[in-house]
């Protein structure tokens, strides 16, 4: 007996007197590493999305993989082993997974090892190498697709400002297109109508203002957005404006600057929007869009959506100005989209918006302990509680508090999201990003700078006891 391969173990000769040849019997060995390699996109219920491959030293064994218990076995009960292949049981509900698996020889010699499953592209390990799920992709100089892997699952982006040297608040928006061209119900771009019906479709995705108030800093702010796998996007930039106001005749729609190829440039990870001294980058993204985000960026859209939420909601406060006066801000609860306030608990609205007794009854019937004010050029932290299954409104009291619109102090402004109760019809709150407004103090728009207050709300869903 000898080591004849050279694996340190020794090795079975035997001579065959009959025939003068010489037979040998080699040591089986254990396997020495076990890795995964992708073998298709593809990360839905039931679908192969990867391969197992072991090496060992004995070149034509054949292995057999299973979940064993132990370190790294976290997400075991996530996957079935087929053969060599590992499936995916449900759609992914993350992005990165642990299993522990075992590769065994015919022998029975094994070896195990903790492997990470990464399927969402950003930042695979030497285990694992899957595809990503969510993918936004350039199908013209000017239309995008965003796109999901996972069957049933909404694309995802993630915008940022990059730079913004403008001197006015710009609105950044979003509208979904028909087909490769931009069509939109058979209305091409450039043609007679197009804006019309594109500001028509379109969600708000944050306006971008001039003046920033000490403390507050663009690049802190998340903008998050969800669309049905598939979709195709434009964008485009309203002026010192708003799609609103377009809409309503106010203002012209000249103010509308689409997006096209002069606008955009392609990157490795997305691309940029470029309007003059604004800039934008877009990308896609496996970040969950925040919570209480369902209807902001829709018309008065400035709200925050806890309806599908069963327990109370934490939420913490930061708050700016760059403003003289002292203002106020809180928020009520509203019985439905349209603003209107529920004020003897049936769940139905009782005063609707712009119905006498509003502002009182919104004031009155505020969220209690989110009474958020700040000094001028500060900054200021609060924490509150938001009830589960309901609807939110910021308000703005401008240079007082609460108890002089109970009083029925006709000198004090209250501003809400719903332009109907604005005593000026005037859009007073923008959202600047996920869950946070800016506001504007002054009648019929001020100086239309949005930075008067701004609000920005961190939401978590209260822990049970």
């Amino acid at each position: 007996m000898e080591d004849l391969n050279g694996d340190s173990k020794l090795d079975l000769v035997i001579a065959n007197s009959d025939d003068n040849n010489i037979s040998v019997l080699f040591a089986n060995s254990d396997p020495t590493d076990l890795e995964l390699t992708a073998v298709t996109e593809n990360v839905e219920a039931g679908s192969e999305i990867a391969t197992f491959t072991t090496t060992d030293p004995d070149q034509n064994d054949k292995h057999t993989y299973s979940f064993v218990a132990g370190a790294g076995d976290t997400d075991n009960n996530a996957f079935i082993i087929d053969g060599d292949k590992l499936k995916i049981k449900s759609d992914a509900t993350k992005s990165s997974y642990k299993v522990r698996v075992r590769t065994t020889d015919l022998a029975g010699l094994s070896f195990d090892k903790e492997l990470d499953v990464k399927i969402d592209g950003f930042g695979s390990t030497t285990n694992t190498q899957i595809t990503t799920i969510f993918q936004l992709v350039n199908i013209t100089q000017n239309i995008f697709i965003v796109d999901s892997k996972v069957k049933g699952k909404k694309g995802k982006l993630s915008l940022k400002i990059k730079n913004n040297n403008a001197k006015e608040v710009n609105e950044l928006c979003v509208f979904a297109v028909d087909d490769d061209e931009g069509k939109i119900n058979g209305i091409a771009p450039g043609a007679e109508g197009y804006t019309k019906v594109a500001l028509e479709r379109s969600k708000v995705i944050f306006s971008s203002i001039a003046k920033l108030p000490k403390g507050f800093k663009n690049e802190d702010l998340k903008n998050i957005l969800e669309f049905e796998s598939g979709t195709k996007l434009r964008f485009y930039l309203v002026s010192n404006s708003t799609t609103q106001a377009v809409l309503s005749g106010k203002t012209s729609l000249s103010s509308v600057v689409f997006s096209s190829a002069t606008n955009n440039s392609t990157q490795e990870e997305g691309f940029s929007l470029n309007f003059q001294d604004f800039v934008v980058t877009v990308q896609a993204t496996g970040e969950e869009a925040s919570l209480g985000t369902g209807l902001q960026g829709k018309s008065q859209g400035e709200l925050i959506d806890l309806r599908s939420v069963t327990q109370s909601v934490t939420a913490e406060f930061a708050v700016n100005r760059e403003a003289s006066y002292n203002n106020f801000v809180g928020f009520y609860q509203v019985a439905d989209e349209n603003g209107g306030i529920d004020t003897n608990g049936d769940g139905k609205a009782d005063i609707l918006v712009g119905q006498a007794g509003y502002a009182e009854a919104a004031v009155r019937g505020r969220v209690a302990g989110v009474d958020l004010a700040v000094d001028n050029q500060g900054t200021a932290n609060y924490t509150g509680t938001f009830g589960p299954n309901s609807l939110f409104a910021p308000f703005i009291i401008v240079d007082g508090k609460p108890d002089a619109i109970l009083k029925g102090d006709g000198n004090k402004k209250v501003y809400f999201s719903f332009l109907g109760a604005n005593s000026d019809k005037v859009d007073h709150i923008r959202l600047l990003g996920n869950n946070t407004f800016g506001f504007e103090d002054l009648p019929n728009g001020g100086d239309k700078d949005y930075n008067d207050v701004i609000v920005q709300v961190k939401l978590s869903v209260s822990a049970t006891v």
